[in-house]
């Protein structure tokens, strides 16, 4: 990532002398106003790693912009350069809004070059926690689905379609969603098989399963709402439908929607509706959604048959009918998807107790 540095100042004088003064060391940005700053920021390809303001300017001072720029990029470390005169209300944006550092006018170069440095230091600290944590986490989930996938097939089955319904979705770099469809059926995982069975199969179920059944978002919230950073993700599928006739959560926000609105049109789907009928259905739920939920299934669905070995099995693959070890041991359901771990362990399997073969697919 190029680490970019947005400086503001309303006198373009300045701006000129700190881009000959940092020239051939960093990579800088001009902006005239706090308006034009906001627009690099949002029309940023990545965001700046530094923000650099001045603090008296009009329409907009720096502590508003830098307010502002906060939001709009969180994870750019800030900077005031200030006159004397501001120097109250710089101290006070400081202790207001957690800045990196403030400089005063005039800035001797290599005190300015000092802080920068330290300043782009500090964003890539940042941004390396922020990826540890995330591999950390997309790891553990994964970890988790892969169990999924050996104990409750039904589970697999549906987390690996809305990962793929989330995905297509969701805006770019929005995590939430999908942590959102990799955990949130894992409550289905304490629901036993002979019910899932029922389920699948479009059977009523009585008081005590249906009860059960209809209780396996509540299993989810209380397992996921442990993990930190995960309260909201968990609120969401503490809400999401069990049944296609239930409406949509209450207060349901713009972040929230490609989850529940991908799961209430498998629910339908599921339950014997023709996925057109499923989209149609889903009053209440925003309607691009839909229509874009409806339209990536339905492609994922055009997958050509093919019969291959157990060694040829790939990831991404559908398997088409159950997997049987030659002994009769079900080692995964027809719908589900070959993820690494699942391919590998099958081509073991095939290697060794053997494989009732060919094997239908879909790819």
């Amino acid at each position: 990532m190029a680490e970019r540095i947005l400086m503001v100042d309303d006198e373009p004088r300045i701006l000129d002398g700190l881009r000959r003064t940092l020239h051939g060391r960093y990579q800088i940005d001009p902006a005239t106003s706090g308006a034009e700053g906001l627009t690099r920021i949002a029309d940023a390809a990545e965001p700046y790693s530094v923000v650099v303001s001045d603090m008296k300017m009009p329409v907009m001072d720096g502590a508003e912009f830098l307010a502002r720029a906060r939001v709009a990029s969180p994870d750019s470390v800030q900077i005031i350069l200030s006159g004397q005169a501001e120097l109250s209300s710089t101290i006070a944006a400081v202790n207001e809004g957690n800045l990196f550092r403030f400089l005063t006018k005039p800035c001797e170069p290599n005190d300015l070059t000092r802080a920068l440095d330290a300043a782009l230091e500090q964003h890539r600290l940042v941004m390396a926690e922020r990826e540890l944590l995330q591999r950390t986490l997309d790891g553990a989930v994964e970890l988790l689905t892969d169990l999924m996938k050996a104990t409750n097939p039904f589970a697999a089955m549906r987390t690996e379609r809305l990962r793929v319904l989330v995905d297509a979705v969701a805006p770019v770099g929005a995590w939430e969603p999908r942590i959102a469809a990799m955990l949130g059926q894992v409550g289905l995982m304490a629901i036993p098989e002979p019910v899932l069975a029922q389920v699948r199969s479009g059977e009523p179920l009585d008081a005590g399963n249906d009860e059960l059944f209809r209780g396996h978002p509540r299993l989810a919230y209380d397992l996921i709402r442990r993990i930190p950073r995960l309260e909201r993700v968990a609120g969401w599928v503490a809400e999401q439908p069990v049944a296609f006739s239930e409406k949509p959560p209450v207060d349901m926000d713009d972040d929230q929607a490609p989850y529940a609105t991908a799961v209430a049109f498998l629910v339908g789907v599921e339950g014997g509706l023709q996925p057109g009928q499923a989209a149609g259905g889903l009053s209440g739920y925003p309607k691009d959604l839909v229509d874009q939920i409806l339209q990536v299934y339905v492609t994922a669905q055009v997958r050509k048959p093919r019969r291959v070995t157990g060694t040829e099995l790939m990831v991404g693959m559908i398997v088409d009918q159950d997997v049987l070890t030659t002994n009769g041991l079900v080692l995964l359901r027809q719908g589900e998807v070959l993820s690494e771990s699942m391919a590998i362990r099958l081509r073991h399997f095939a290697g060794g107790v053997g494989l009732v073969e060919p094997i239908a697919v879909l790819v």
